[in-house]
């Protein structure tokens, strides 16, 4: 029996996505007695993978289980701010550096890592020169 090229191109499709879905995995399970070393490292294994949701979701539950930890917290916004360039979202991490450097302003904020600060600060500065090229071309 003969397929029709359009029945053969439905079954090709299907089974596209069905190899995209099986390749595609939900987010961590983060354990709940990880350390805060312990999120770091997770989630800088699976920046190593360019597994980006992953590195996500371990900073973000970081912040939520630890926010009281502020070095580490600027760390993990930094590192969040940092993920979202490296995925090509501009706009949302422009906004997330600012929003780090901003907590440079409160209160008490000398106890903070600077190098957090300084890393923002030269990857918006990437980032304007980068638009003024584009701008000028």
């Amino acid at each position: 029996m003969k397929m029709s090229p359009t029945k053969k191109l439905c079954i090709i499709t299907i089974a596209g996505v069905i190899a995209v879905a099986a390749c595609h995995t939900g987010p961590p399970e983060i354990p709940e007695e990880l350390t805060s070393a312990e999120f770091f490292q997770r989630a800088q294994e699976a920046v190593d993978q360019e597994n980006w949701d992953h590195a996500l979701a371990y900073y973000v539950e970081f912040l939520e289980r630890y926010p009281d930890d502020l070095q580490n917290v600027v760390a993990a916004e930094y590192e969040i701010a940092f993920i979202y360039y490296r995925r090509g979202e501009r706009t949302i991490a422009r906004e997330r550096f600012n929003a780090l450097l901003a907590r440079y302003d409160e209160p008490g904020s000398g106890r903070l890592p600077d190098w957090p600060a300084v890393l923002a600060e030269r990857i918006l500065e990437i980032m304007d020169e980068s638009e003024a090229a584009q701008t000028s071309s």
